[in-house]
């Protein structure tokens, strides 16, 4: 491939790409741009925000019943026609949204010989993508993620599907201020690495 400022995968590559449905050397060749990339790892870290949320707001449904709508009085036909509206009106500014300021890429890494993962370095209250080497750990279809305070306090958790011998999280929100440890477990959670993060005010 070109080099990075030459030429930038499409938007339908990245999605096919945060959808686990690109394969063969155009992988390769994708991969290959994003680890000198800023601009597409930015790219890559808004349309894994974006899906995070979605799913974040289908599980917020989920767990209410559904409603026969037909059966509503007039009022509720009124907050149900507002609700379809916004709807329609947040499918119009889905590409507005996408094109808003992306999270910050923090990519940790293991160092070799004896000093241990790699420290990192953030801004608090920005939104945060973390992306995870996990190269020399014993490989799991689920890894558990935790980031914890420096006191110990845990403040996330996920359970996150390896990409390319890498773990991914985003934090809408970020974090604040402070020094974390972000810590990677096996599914029966024995811990296999920590690194350390720190986020500046």
């Amino acid at each position: 491939m070109q080099s990075a400022d030459d030429r930038h995968p499409t938007d339908e590559v990245l999605e096919r790409y945060s959808m686990n449905r690109l394969v063969g050397p155009e992988l390769a060749e994708f991969e290959e741009h994003l680890l000198v990339c800023e601009s597409c790892q930015d790219r890559l870290a808004q349309e894994d925000s974006i899906r995070q949320q979605v799913r974040d707001a289908g599980a917020v449904l989920l767990r209410h019943p559904a409603v026969a709508w037909w059966r509503l009085p007039k009022v509720a036909w009124a907050a149900v026609s507002v609700a379809v509206g916004l709807l329609v009106f947040a499918g119009i500014e889905w590409q507005a949204f996408r094109s808003s300021t992306p999270p910050v890429v923090v990519v940790l890494q293991a160092t070799r010989g004896t000093e241990g993962p790699s420290p990192a370095a953030a801004r608090a209250g920005q939104p945060l993508t973390l992306i995870l080497d996990l190269t020399d750990l014993s490989q799991y279809s689920l890894y558990k993620l935790e980031i914890v305070q420096a006191a110990g306090h845990p403040v996330f958790e996920a359970d996150t599907t390896p990409r390319n011998n890498r773990l991914q999280a985003t934090l809408t929100r970020g974090l604040a201020a402070g020094d974390y440890f972000v810590r990677v477990y096996t599914p029966a959670r024995e811990l296999l690495r920590e690194y350390s993060l720190t986020v500046g005010g």
